[in-house]
């Protein structure tokens, strides 16, 4: 294992250079030796001093960042330093979520790299490695642990059909992927990561009584990781989705403090729908459009309409329903059926129809230029998508452990 609270080695000089004027910057400079220096600015005239005066010192992990305060303004040069590098394995990787987020909050200061991937899916694996320039292997079960890149973070979303309401909820008593957590503990009993992200369906808490989860904290408590677990609603993280999902993350050193939810700023449905989708919905020999009332709505979707069968009467099933796209959209599923299969029903220019690949991606917050259809068809992309994980979640979370972590 790498150990990301390891000691790097920092240049540091013994007088705190940064509360100098520039004018004592110049004057040390002059003791130094150091030439053809006075038109240089405070972070320059730092950078020279210590690359000709340093004291070499093993310090914890810190934040590499330095605000200069001038005379007259704010500079913000950094120290010039080599990015600290966080090594990450994507267990169960699916479309890349994990791999998408960290990518997304690498910074000149620490790179997070992936140094493996995991998905027992063909498909999924060439979607992966289309996006993200790494070939996940197969069968968890078959891997080699002792031959893994020693890494700092294991990742993992791992199956969650044994404990979904819309899965048969059989837990661990689902032979093969109910189990598949005995296999990651196998991984960190080898290789023992200082931080473990997992992720799965709200249902896990409850299955089985709660003994299911019990189990799972206990077995990480075991290990030596400071567990800490919370259900997420990705609608207050910046997705135009409402998704509810359990986040357990553990860690060596001290419990991880969630990031606060952003209630105010809803992102609605209608800010990733492709304007070029002309695929509606002719319901009309079938069904008939009935309005709904405001106590038929949840978790801030805005049902407008439900569709009704003209001849049983019945009607407003999960893939019957009709949602507005100004607000927040229901779950994405890979296993819901209807005219709304997967995706749900949106009300647009007064027609109605599903959510397209495209939007659907959208709504987990990939990238617009995301590669899927030389690999998938449309369908197979949307249940893809129904076992992923929301990007923007992800990014909040990840960025918040850097800050209780890396840097802290």
């Amino acid at each position: 294992m790498t150990d990301i609270t390891s000691n790097i080695t920092c240049i540091i000089e013994e007088m705190d250079l940064t509360k100098l004027s520039k004018t004592e910057l110049l004057e040390k400079c002059e003791e130094l030796g150091i030439k053809k220096c006075k038109s240089k600015n405070k972070g320059e005239l730092i950078e020279l001093i210590n690359q000709k005066q340093t004291t070499t010192q093993t310090i914890p992990l810190k934040k590499i960042e330095l605000i200069i305060e001038d005379e007259d303004n704010q500079l913000d040069t950094p120290i010039k330093s080599t990015p600290l590098e966080i090594k990450y394995i994507d267990l169960f990787c699916g479309l890349g979520a994990f791999h998408t987020a960290f990518d997304f909050i690498s910074n000149s200061h620490i790179k997070y790299n992936c140094v493996f991937a995991c998905d027992i899916d063909d498909n999924v694996r060439k979607i992966y490695k289309a996006n993200h320039k790494i070939d996940p292997v197969g069968d968890i079960n078959n891997v080699d642990i002792d031959k893994m890149t020693d890494f700092d973070i294991l990742c993992g979303g791992f199956p969650c059909q044994p404990f979904s309401i819309a899965g048969k909820k059989e837990g661990f008593d689902d032979k093969i992927k109910g189990n598949l957590f005995f296999s990651i503990l196998k991984i960190i009993d080898i290789k023992n990561p200082n931080t473990i992200i997992l992720e799965n369906v709200k249902n896990l808490l409850t299955i089985n009584n709660g003994d299911t989860f019990k189990t799972i904290k206990s077995e990480l408590e075991k290990r030596g990781y400071f567990i800490s677990h919370k259900i997420l609603d990705s609608k207050y993280y910046n997705s135009p989705q409402s998704r509810h999902r359990l986040f357990i993350i553990g860690n060596k050193q001290k419990q991880f403090i969630f990031p606060t939810e952003i209630k105010n700023n809803i992102i609605p449905v209608s800010s990733i729908i492709d304007n070029t989708e002309t695929r509606f919905l002719d319901y009309t020999d079938k069904y008939k459009l009935e309005k709904c009332n405001d106590n038929e709505n949840k978790n801030n979707c805005k049902m407008l309409y439900k569709l009704v069968h003209k001849i049983t009467n019945n009607g407003g099933r999960q893939g019957e329903r009709v949602y507005s796209i100004n607000h927040c959209g229901p779950t994405i599923c890979a296993s819901s059926g209807g005219p709304g299969a997967k995706t749900g029903l949106y009300y647009i220019d007064n027609k109605v129809r599903r959510l397209n690949a495209i939007e659907g991606i959208g709504m987990f917050g990939f990238d617009n230029n995301y590669v899927w259809d030389e690999f998938v068809k449309e369908e197979d992309m949307l249940f893809y998508l129904g076992n992923s994980i929301v990007v923007d979640v992800l990014k909040i979370i990840l960025k918040s452990l850097e800050l209780q972590y890396f840097i802290a």
